[in-house]
């Protein structure tokens, strides 16, 4: 019997060691792993592996200018506890997987992943995130929809690190949601998950939607015919367009999980409740 290759791991201390490492030659990015432990393809001495959760500039939770910047080494507990996140991103972060999960799970890995049903992507859509993108080049930033380009496929170069996610803040005006469906409602994998972020006008019309949802399509997307809809019309009248207004950015598909026809149902009702419970303006909710 053949004996096994050795393993191949490092666990970076810096910024400047991670990139070196990539350097040198591909390797497979960790940052607590609980993906990479899930994958039955990951043989341990089948690829070189790079743990990334040690490096410091890859942590953190702290103001950049107008926006807030969430390191990618991040993890969704951290973002759960802390009082400066919008409310639906931290929202996002408590349905992520088990109290296991979310100690270890990080933002970034989330991203990476790139899953038609991660948890985050959703809430991160509607604060309009950036990722901010570091090789030996330099540093450049994307869009978050321009940087998760289908299932599992990113735009992340071979040697380049995701080291930051830049949110905007949320506004006092402003009323943000995330409802996540699944098929019970212990920890499972989201079939369909919605995100909203509502500003009102004090005559209680809506002035901006944004609205994303996950698990109906290769990637989240913004709902951007219903956004338009959505405003300038008075509360009373938001559930009744979201009733009737095509969502033609929706492209489910049929699994094991749930068919196409139950996604697009599921993601008109996770919308409809997002926006129920934020649809008031002085319902106390951010």
């Amino acid at each position: 019997m053949p004996r096994p290759l050795p393993m191949n791991y490092l666990c970076a201390n810096s910024l400047d060691d991670a990139l070196a490492a990539l350097q040198r030659g591909p390797r497979r990015i960790v940052c607590g792993a609980t993906d990479a432990y899930a994958d039955a393809t990951a043989s341990p001495s089948g690829v070189a592996w790079l743990d990334v959760s040690a490096v410091d500039a890859l942590q953190g939770i702290a103001p950049c200018g107008s926006a807030l910047r969430i390191g990618a080494a991040v993890t969704w507990d951290q973002i759960d506890q802390c009082e400066h996140v919008p409310t639906v991103l931290r929202e996002a972060a408590r349905t992520v997987g088990s109290r296991q999960i979310r100690l270890r799970g990080s933002l970034g890995g989330n991203l990476c992943h790139a899953s038609p049903a991660a948890d985050g992507m959703p809430a991160l859509l509607v604060l309009d995130a950036r990722v901010t993108l570091r090789g030996q080049r330099g540093e450049r930033q994307l869009p978050l929809s321009e940087f998760v380009l289908g299932r599992q496929r990113t735009a992340l170069l071979p040697e380049e690190l995701l080291v930051a996610v830049l949110v905007e803040s949320q506004r006092p005006d402003e009323r943000t949601a995330f409802i996540k469906l699944a098929q019970r409602e212990a920890s499972a994998i989201a079939v369909v998950a919605a995100a909203v972020r509502l500003r009102w006008r004090d005559d209680r019309t809506l002035a901006h939607a944004a609205i994303a949802v996950g698990g109906a399509s290769e990637v989240a997307v913004r709902l951007r015919t219903l956004e338009s809809r959505l405003e300038g019309v008075p509360r009373e009248a938001v559930g009744h367009l979201i009733a009737e207004t095509p969502m033609p950015e929706l492209s489910p598909i049929d699994d094991r999980r749930g068919s196409a026809a139950l996604r697009r149902h599921w993601a008109r009702v996770a919308v409809e409740r997002a926006c129920a419970r934020c649809e008031a303006p002085d319902d106390g909710r951010r």
